[in-house]
């Protein structure tokens, strides 16, 4: 499986360059997102560093891999991945600042993903919602699963693709959005990255 994986990556260099300008066509369209609530493009933090923002949480549930900066070409980006951890769980979350969604009606959800190396169904990625999350107590709270389209084991890698407008119209009070991978250090070892979070009405 390694090797596959080796010699898949002249392939996906020559299609990154070709995604990067994807991602910042979209960065430059984002304005339509209005009136915006929330937003993240990840364009602050250093390439391969562990990500630290104020007010967001990056909490390794078992093992102890965590999120991480990246940059290409220009673009940030959020990016799990278990490979070589030498783990047999990793989980890990990352979970926005709080969202105040009694201020406004009819907000909504839009976001990018990508994935490389992912050739198992159940190394996985989901986002979550929650509204009764503390801002530490991770497991404790309540999240539901939200439906979004995420990339395949078959998708390209390194391409990211649109999760698709997500409803949260329903939700009230005080929300944390998570993404949450699922993964480990051996058969469930592949990469997800994350980018361009908007919360909108």
């Amino acid at each position: 499986m390694k090797m596959n994986k080796i010699t898949t990556l002249l392939f996906a260099s020559l299609t990154m360059g070709m995604m990067s300008s994807c991602v910042n066509d979209d960065d430059t369209s984002l304005p339509e997102y209005t009136p915006l609530i929330f937003g993240e493009d990840f364009s602050e933090g250093a390439d391969n560093t562990l990500f630290e923002k104020e007010g967001w949480l990056n909490f390794a549930e078992t093992g102890t891999v965590r999120w991480t900066n990246q940059v290409y070409s220009g673009n940030g980006y959020a990016e799990f991945t278990s490979y070589q951890s030498g783990q047999s769980s990793n989980i890990g979350w990352l979970i926005t600042p709080s969202i105040d969604l009694d201020a406004q009606e009819g907000e909504k959800l839009v976001f990018q993903t990508a994935q490389a190396f992912v050739d198992n169904a159940a190394n996985t990625i989901e986002v979550l919602i929650s509204t009764d999350f503390d801002g530490t107590n991770v497991t404790a709270a309540t999240w539901q699963s939200l439906s979004a389209t995420f990339p395949t084991t078959s998708a390209t890698y390194y391409q990211f693709i649109k999760s698709g407008v997500i409803d949260l119209s329903r939700f009230t009070g005080t929300a944390h959005i998570a993404f949450r991978v699922k993964g480990n250090g051996t058969t469930l070892d592949g990469t997800y990255q994350i980018d361009n979070i908007r919360v909108y009405n």
